[in-house]
């Protein structure tokens, strides 16, 4: 098997095991050391809590009706994004840099540095 083998839609089990296993690591350590993270998780939590339209458009519910949103609803709405966008970046940016950890252990490990 070649790298250009590899894609996200259709992982070996052992590297979605370890995909899985770099999610959970990349999450707890965000959540110990990054306050701003966990700042945009608990505003997070409290807009789903306040307003239950996120949720449904959040986990990809069935929309059986048209939605006519208030300004409050709308604004509320536009933050649940952001803060989500905000989320998924500094995910992102965590993974890249474990990925650049491992690959730094690696290299040392094989004496190439």
């Amino acid at each position: 098997m070649k790298m250009k083998d590899f894609t996200t839609y259709d992982l070996p089990l052992w590297l979605n095991a370890a995909v899985e296993e770099l999610e959970r690591r990349c999450i707890a350590e965000l959540k110990e050391e990054n306050l701003f993270y966990k700042e945009v998780l608990e505003e997070t939590s409290k807009l789903l809590n306040q307003h239950r339209f996120i949720s449904t458009l959040a986990d990809k519910d069935p929309i059986t009706e048209p939605m006519n949103l208030s300004l409050e609803e709308t604004k509320a709405l536009s933050r649940f994004l952001a803060l989500e966008g905000d989320r998924r970046d500094m995910e992102n940016i965590q993974s890249y840099l474990l990925g650049c950890r491992h690959a730094l252990e690696i290299l040392l490990l094989l004496k190439m540095i």
